[in-house]
């Protein structure tokens, strides 16, 4: 393998590299680097995050140990270094990588993307334990004007185990080869030496931000633990994204308001508002070919955990009634922890009622205007968690089954209304249509003559 003319020292990315056991990031990121060229499944779903197509013709280098010609110190050492060449087009980037609880440094990561410039690499690739949205979107801060010509991307762990999941669970790998190294690499990651780390608890202020509200304290927006909090859900969030992932085999997506997708700062301010005016903590995700996306809001003053889905009511049944059995003829389960919601017409109220109470009466949802239909249905799980609302780690545990469970119990039922096709119309009667032969000849000898076009 040749080196390229800015690498002064590398060595090949080994599947197992002799390294010392101190060199923990050296080791994962040298593992799954030398995978990338084995799998192109998985390169070409990781390398698409970062803008690139990998096709048969497509050649995939990877380095560790790597050492730049154009370095300012001997410490300025990436974990890895990978290269991308399809026919004449060669696209680089530096890989830096942190494992368990360590976290990137804004001026490692910048002094990284000065070394790729300098250098004329393309990119810089952090991956850590720390989850962001989209791989365009830095964990840490890095002057724009530097990013100009480098692009600066990221991949959590949890983000690449999943990818690894998605592509066994769909079967994706064929050769015998690349589905061992799959599942290898799988049952890597799983392994809790790893080093690989989900998000697990909402930081030390949780308690605090808890018993704010339980003492109806006014919330500012300015407080450290408002904050956290809305920090550590927005972390959950991106997790809770990913395990939705797996749990479905499909990737889950999370939507944000377009102007704050690119914003971090102006999401999380955006969050910040909403616990100090409702006091509570929303996210939304979209499942693939779902009914509807699925709403998950943690309500700090009920100590709630809610996820629910709304759904356009059939608008080719007339009554409420047979709305109502539309919905529950989806709905096999009777969990008393879902409420399904009626939405009306103009300002009327909405009413609720449970599965149970529906099954047995099905007008119990009914408005107080007897002759309207609900133009909406919202089906929603809500447990109180109690005390465990207040747990730093337990709120994680129970917001990480509430949301499986709802999509188990409710989403994978609901299939979206939609109009039936339209019923053909006789516009001709009798007496115009074509009742004899001669009709019909006279008509096809005129289009032989041309007084007559077809369509």
């Amino acid at each position: 393998m040749d080196l390229p003319d800015f690498l002064k020292r590398g060595e090949p990315a080994r599947l197992i590299p002799v390294l010392a056991d101190t060199n923990r990031e050296q080791r994962i990121a040298s593992i799954l680097l030398s995978l990338l060229p084995q799998i192109p499944s998985l390169a070409e779903e990781m390398l698409s995050t970062v803008g690139l197509r990998v096709g048969k013709r497509t050649k995939i280098e990877a380095f560790t140990e790597v050492v730049l010609k154009q370095a300012d110190s001997a410490k300025n050492r990436p974990d890895g270094l990978l290269i991308v060449s399809t026919g004449k087009t060669r696209w680089s980037a530096l890989v830096e990588a942190k494992i368990g609880t360590s976290r990137l440094e804004s001026d490692q990561v910048t002094r990284y993307v000065e070394m790729a410039r300098a250098n004329g690499i393309d990119a810089v690739i952090t991956i850590s334990n720390e989850f962001v949205t989209r791989a365009d979107h830095s964990p840490v801060a890095v002057s724009k004007t530097l990013l100009r010509k480098v692009g600066l991307f990221h991949w959590s762990w949890t983000w690449i185990a999943t990818q690894c999941e998605i592509l066994a669970y769909k079967g994706s790998v064929e050769d015998a080869e690349q589905a061992f190294l799959l599942d290898e690499i799988r049952r890597f990651f799983d392994h809790p030496g790893t080093g690989v780390q989900r998000f697990t608890h909402m930081g030390k202020n949780w308690k605090d931000l808890n018993q704010s509200i339980t003492n109806n304290a006014t919330l500012k927006k300015s407080a450290p633990e408002v904050e956290e909090g809305v920090a550590c859900w927005i972390e959950e969030e991106r997790d809770l994204c990913l395990q939705l992932s797996r749990h479905v085999g499909e990737p889950v997506d999370t939507i944000v308001e377009r102007k704050l997708q690119g914003d971090p700062a102006g999401r999380l301010k955006s969050g910040i508002e909403g616990l100090v005016n409702d006091r509570c903590l929303v996210s939304t995700f979209r499942i693939p070919d779902s009914a509807a996306d699925i709403v998950v809001r943690a309500d700090m003053a009920l100590r709630t955990v809610s996820a629910s889905m709304k759904l356009k009511a059939p608008q080719d049944r007339k009554s409420t009634k047979a709305r109502v059995n539309w919905l529950l003829k989806m709905l096999k389960d009777d969990d008393p922890r879902i409420l399904v919601w009626a939405h009306w017409p103009g300002r009327g109220a909405a009413t609720d009622a449970t599965l149970a109470e529906l099954r047995e009466e099905p007008d119990a949802l009914q408005s107080d205007n007897k002759n309207a239909a609900p133009h909406t249905f919202e089906v929603r799980l809500v447990e109180r968690v109690g005390k465990r609302f207040a747990g730093s780690r337990t709120f994680i545990e129970d917001v990480e089954r509430i949301v499986p469970e709802f999509y188990d119990l409710v989403g994978q039922h609901l299939r979206a209304w939609q109009a039936p096709p339209p019923k053909p119309i006789k516009t001709r009667s009798h007496g115009d249509e074509f009742d004899d032969k001669a009709d019909v000849a006279e008509v096809l000898g005129q289009m032989d003559q041309g007084e007559v076009t077809g369509p």
